[in-house]
């Protein structure tokens, strides 16, 4: 706690009274407690925000003393509920500076929101040979439903495309429009570059081309005051979680022509006006697109966030983060082999780097051995990690919690990582425990890494992907008979996975089909944190056992995993089955 003491001091001195960081992360309990021994300094912000106590209380008072189903009853407690959960809808109104209540429509998610657009509105406008935009930058939320409905319309998918900067080239999107156009959907803030898009201005450009246009906000709305009428969208959506709300609650913001014209994206009890079994008529907005019991409690914690967040005041919330963003880009642009992607002009409080030698998700898990947490992988935006021809990145983001001397601890972390000073490194150093051992093995093995490399003589080849990490392997294997003669692989990968392929590629070498499979089914077994069973067979292979101690911690295994993954997929092959 030392350094948030020195940093109430420092704000106590400066006669700052608007905004106190030291303060405020008191209403965060989760901030209080430690992580491996260390105290917690989360930077995982993009990913979720934490909750405050006001956020936490309002759910709890909800579960004791007005839980009840809503719209429906006529008692005391479901009016309460109601007229509770019509509050919140009447505060997000207010918040996103929508022309009325009706317009806001819950939803689980920005997923789900996108979704509901996409499936409803663009069932109904789309026909084969119309066409959408969306950005190079785009997170899988915004790609995957628009691709999908695409394909079932015979529709095409267009991409404004991105700089090496990380900034969208606005000038090609006048380009992309055509007769054919008949949607547009883009992100407000790149989750993965924290670029912060010009979204007035596509918007304005969009309309003049009679175009709609829905702004992902998902990323915007913590950071940066919102006003759907300034901005004229016709669709916003965001999540609750990101704005220090619950999770399983989100807002989906429409221009009321364009809902009253949409037919419901999901059908059930509230969103009717009446059912017979020859025809059922729909209610008005908002319950027509809020089929079946909602997330009551969700909605009422959200709006406690927005009425946490409003009283510390969005521009003071802005200017703070503004500050953690360029002390914290000044400190790693200092350290040597560090990259940042994305280096947009205007940027939310976002950095995605990558450090030369060592994988993001190494970084991920030196860090979290340190207490700190962030986040590593390809954040779904994976066209955004091909454009930039990284395999992941590993991205800080702040939130107004945060503190320039927990900067200084990451950057400090960062800098004995890359001169070796790291938990990985146990050159020189003695193993005396199992955690000990582990690092020395996989370190011996991945700087080391036996039968790493192409191989001209094998005869099947096999791809293996971890998304959560951004692991990519190639699998070479020369198969003579049912017998294993070679193994040799290559690719992207984190100090586990490529240990474990190095390790699995020598205990396999000259086994049979049956006995490869066989220590494969044990050593899945192994990493199954369910599984008390001994391995013998594996236990005799040495150090190939060392993996055990990482059983419990899903994300490890997942790396550890691959390469046996993806060996099982070459010699369970059709053809080769005996």
């Amino acid at each position: 706690m030392h350094y948030k003491i020195q940093e109430m001091i420092h704000y106590l001195r400066s006669g700052n009274s608007v905004f106190n960081p030291y303060i405020v992360s008191r209403d965060f309990p989760i901030l209080n407690r430690s992580v491996r021994n260390k105290q917690l300094i989360y930077f995982d912000n993009a990913a979720t925000t934490q909750k405050p106590l006001q956020v936490i209380k309002s759910e709890k008072d909800f579960y004791e003393t007005l839980n009840s189903n809503i719209h429906r009853g006529v008692h005391f407690l479901s009016e309460q509920a109601t007229l509770a959960y019509e509050s919140a809808r009447m505060t997000i109104k207010e918040f996103l500076n929508a022309k009325k209540s009706r317009e806001i429509i819950f939803v689980r998610g920005a997923t789900e929101a996108i979704n509901l657009v996409a499936y409803s509105f663009g069932r109904q406008t789309l026909n084969e040979g119309d066409e959408i935009i969306i950005s190079a930058m785009e997170h899988h939320a915004n790609i995957v439903p628009w691709q999908v409905i695409c394909e079932e319309k015979k529709a095409k998918l267009k991409i404004i495309p991105i700089s090496h900067t990380g900034e969208l080239l606005i000038d090609e999107l006048d380009n992309l429009f055509t007769e054919k156009t008949k949607f547009l959907s883009v992100v407000h803030v790149s989750n993965s570059l924290g670029t912060i898009n010009p979204v007035k201005e596509i918007i304005k450009k969009a309309h003049n081309k009679g175009v709609p246009v829905l702004i992902d906000g998902s990323q915007a709305v913590p950071h940066q005051k919102i006003d759907v009428q300034d901005l004229d969208c016709d669709f916003y959506v965001f999540s609750g979680h990101k704005i220090y709300g619950p999770t399983g609650i989100g807002v989906l913001y429409g221009k009321e022509h364009f809902l009253e014209n949409m037919p419901p994206y999901q059908t059930g009890g509230d969103m009717i006006e009446r059912v017979t079994f020859e025809k059922t008529t729909f209610n008005t907005l908002p319950q027509k697109f809020e089929a079946g019991t909602q997330n009551i409690a969700g909605a009422i914690g959200l709006e406690s966030a927005i009425q946490y967040v409003n009283s510390l005041g969005i521009d003071a919330i802005t200017k703070y983060e503004t500050k953690l963003l360029n002390y914290a880009q000044s400190g790693l642009l200092n350290i040597k082999t560090l990259r940042i992607i994305g280096n947009a002009k205007n940027k939310a409080p976002v950095v995605s780097f990558v450090l030369d030698g060592i994988h993001p998700h190494d970084i991920g898990t030196y860090l979290d051995n340190e207490g700190i947490a962030i986040r590593t992988g390809h954040h779904c935006t994976q066209p955004v990690m091909d454009f930039f021809n990284v395999p992941a990145t590993a991205r800080i983001s702040f939130a107004f919690y945060n503190m320039t001397e927990e900067i200084d601890i990451l950057l400090s972390v960062l800098k004995k990582l890359v001169n070796k000073q790291s938990a990985f490194s146990s050159k020189g150093k003695s193993s005396t425990t199992a955690n000990d051992k582990f690092q020395k093995v996989i370190n011996q093995y991945s700087d080391h890494a036996l039968n790493f490399g192409e191989c001209t003589s094998c005869n099947h080849t096999e791809e293996g992907f971890n998304p959560f990490c951004g692991d990519h392997l190639l699998l070479h294997v020369l198969l003579n008979g049912d017998r294993i003669e070679e193994v040799k692989f290559e690719g992207e990968l984190c100090l586990i996975s490529k240990s474990s392929a190095s390790m699995m590629s020598c205990a396999i070498k000259g086994k049979t089909i049956c006995e490869a499979q066989k220590m494969f089914r044990e050593f899945i077994k192994m990493m199954d944190s369910s599984s008390e069973a001994e391995i013998t067979e594996l236990q005799n292979s040495g150090d190939l056992a060392v993996f055990g101690i990482i059983r419990n911690s899903p994300s490890r295994v997942k790396c550890a995993l691959l390469p046996w993954k993806t060996m099982e997929k070459v010699l369970s092959k059709e053809e080769l089955v005996m």
